[in-house]
C-alpha cells in the first residue's frame, strides 16, 4: 500500500516569533520516507545499491508496482540487460543486482515491450492491453499502464526505471515528471559515487607508483659507506613524504690509485616524483664520471647537465667535498646550500664558503673550494635545509644555532658519529612537538679518528 494521502495542514501559532505560523507535518508519511531515503543513497557504496534503495522508497511512498530496471550500457545497439524485475506483490523474478560483476552475467535481450521503450533516450508513458509480452511472455500480463525514465551516466543512459500496473490510469503526466527529476536526481548520486570510485582508484593507483618511485630512489643512496682511513661516515635520511627531494653520496675516486673519497649532500626543490627524478640526474651524472674532479668542477659538472636539461622552474642546491686521506686536507665548494659545521677543539662553527648558485639555474655557477686540514678528534657534519628550518607549533625554526648546539651536546669522539645524528633527531623532535616534518631531512658526519 502507498503512504497515506497528505492530509490538509493545520498551522499553528510560533511562539518565538510573532507573526509567523508553522505549520504541523506530523501526518505526513512521506516526509520521513523521502528523508530516510536521503541518507540511506548517501551511504551506499554501489550504484545498484543506490537504485535499490530508490526502488524500495519509491514502493513505499507511492504504492507497489511492477519495476523493471534496465541497463543498456556496454550492449549491442537496440539490446538490453534486465538487472531487476519484481511483481507489485513483490516476488523478484530478477533478483536484484548487487555488483557490478552480476550486470556483465545478465542475458542480452532484444526487441519486445522493454526494447520499444529503451530505444529512444527519453521518459516514455503508455497504455498496455494486458497481453503477454514477446520476449518475455507472462511476465507483462495483466498491466494496462507504463511510465519510464532514463537515469543518465554523463551523456548516454545508463540504466532504466520502468514501472507497470494494471490501472489504465495509474499514471498521469505530473507523476512521469516527479518519477523522472527523482530518478534523474539518483542518477547524480549514481555519478558522483563513480567518480569518488574513478578518483579512488587513481589515487590508489598514483600512491602505489610513488612508493616504488620512493623504493627506486632510496636504492640510489650508497648501499653501503666506502671504507675512509681514519675517517667514520654515518648519514640519516628522511624524506617529507614517500618520494623526496634530498640526495647523499660517498664514493671513492673513480679513476683508481689514489686515496681520495668524494661526497655530495643535495637537496632538489620540491617534493615527491618530480623532485625525485632531478635527484636521479644526480646520481647518474655522479656514476658516469671517470675521476673524481675537485668540488667545485664537480659541481660545474653537475650543473651543465642540469641546466643543458632545463629543468622547469627546478634548481638543486649541493655542498661537494673531496677527502685526501693521505693528506687530510678536506675541501668544500658550494652552491646555495648551507654551510657545513665544524666541531673542533674551539666548539662548533659554520664553515665560511664562497658558493655560487643553485644547480641548474644558470650556466655556470663560479664556486670557490674552501680547503681545511680534517684533523683527528673533528667532527663535520652536513645537513639539508629540512633540518635548519623544521619549525616548531609556534612557527619558530629550528636554526642553525640549535643544529650546532645538538652537534655540541653529542658525546665526545671517539664514540660512533651516529651519536651524533640520534642527538640532532632528539633535538628536532622535541623542537616540532608532534608536528609532520615539512620537509626531506638529510644529514651527513664525518669524523676524524
Amino acid at each position: 500500500m502507498p503512504a497515506e494521502p497528505n492530509p490538509t495542514p493545520t498551522y499553528a501559532d510560533a511562539d518565538a516569533m510573532p507573526g509567523v505560523r508553522l505549520a504541523d507535518l506530523a501526518g505526513n508519511q512521506r516526509l520521513p520516507l523521502l528523508l530516510n531515503l536521503t541518507h540511506k543513497l548517501f551511504s551506499q557504496t554501489h550504484d545498484h545499491g543506490i537504485i535499490n534503495e530508490f526502488a524500495e522508497a519509491m514502493g513505499r511512498i507511492r504504492g507497489r508496482a511492477c519495476m523493471v530496471m534496465v541497463r543498456t550500457r556496454d550492449c549491442p545497439p537496440g539490446s538490453y540487460r534486465i538487472t531487476r524485475w519484481r511483481t507489485p506483490d513483490g516476488l523478484e523474478l530478477v533478483p536484484p543486482i548487487v555488483h557490478e560483476g552480476q550486470v556483465n552475467a545478465a542475458p542480452i535481450h532484444t526487441g519486445g515491450l522493454i526494447g520499444l521503450i529503451t530505444a529512444h533516450e527519453s521518459p516514455q508513458m503508455a497504455r498496455l492491453d494486458g497481453t503477454p509480452d514477446s520476449v518475455f511472455g507472462e511476465w507483462t500480463r495483466g498491466y494496462r499502464s507504463l511510465v519510464s525514465t532514463p537515469l543518465p551516466e554523463k551523456s548516454q543512459p545508463a540504466d532504466w526505471l520502468i514501472l507497470m500496473d494494471t490501472p489504465v490510469d495509474r499514471w498521469s503526466m505530473e507523476n512521469l515528471e516527479t518519477v523522472v527529476l527523482q530518478a534523474n536526481l539518483v542518477g547524480v548520486v549514481i555519478r558522483n559515487l563513480n567518480i569518488a570510485k574513478s578518483l579512488r582508484e587513481a589515487t590508489a593507483y598514483i600512491q602505489a607508483e610513488i612508493d616504488q618511485i620512493a623504493e627506486i630512489q632510496r636504492s640510489l643512496l650508497p648501499q653501503e659507506v666506502p671504507q675512509i682511513p681514519g675517517v667514520q661516515v654515518a648519514a640519516a635520511y628522511a624524506t617529507f613524504d614517500r618520494a623526496g627531494g634530498d640526495y647523499y653520496d660517498i664514493f671513492p675516486d673513480p679513476a683508481g690509485g689514489r686515496n681520495r673519497f668524494g661526497f655530495l649532500i643535495a637537496d632538489a626543490s620540491g617534493h615527491g616524483p618530480s623532485a625525485a627524478v632531478v635527484v636521479s640526474m644526480l646520481h647518474t651524472v655522479l656514476r658516469n664520471m671517470s675521476e673524481l674532479p675537485s668540488p667545485d668542477r664537480l659541481l660545474e659538472e653537475l650543473n651543465r647537465r642540469l641546466f643543458a636539461r632545463r629543468i622547469g622552474s627546478s634548481f638543486v642546491t649541493a655542498l661537494a667535498g673531496v677527502y685526501d686521506a693521505d693528506t687530510g686536507i678536506l675541501e668544500f665548494a658550494g652552491a646555495g646550500h648551507p654551510p657545513p659545521l665544524v666541531h673542533g677543539a674551539g666548539g662548533v662553527r659554520e664553515l665560511e664558503l664562497d658558493g655560487g648558485p643553485p644547480l641548474g639555474i644558470l650556466d655556470t655557477i663560479g664556486s670557490s673550494v674552501t680547503t681545511r686540514k680534517f684533523v683527528p678528534g673533528e667532527r663535520v657534519l652536513l645537513y639539508t635545509d629540512g633540518i635548519s628550518e623544521a619549525m616548531s607549533p609556534t612557527n619558530e625554526l629550528f636554526g642553525v644555532s640549535r643544529v650546532a648546539r645538538a652537534m655540541e651536546a653529542a658525546p665526545s669522539p671517539p664514540c660512533e658519529p651516529d651519536a651524533v645524528l640520534r642527538t640532532l633527531d632528539d633535538a628536532i623532535r622535541a623542537h616540532i612537538g608532534t608536528a609532520k616534518p615539512g620537509d626531506d631531512q638529510t644529514a651527513l658526519v664525518l669524523e676524524r679518528r
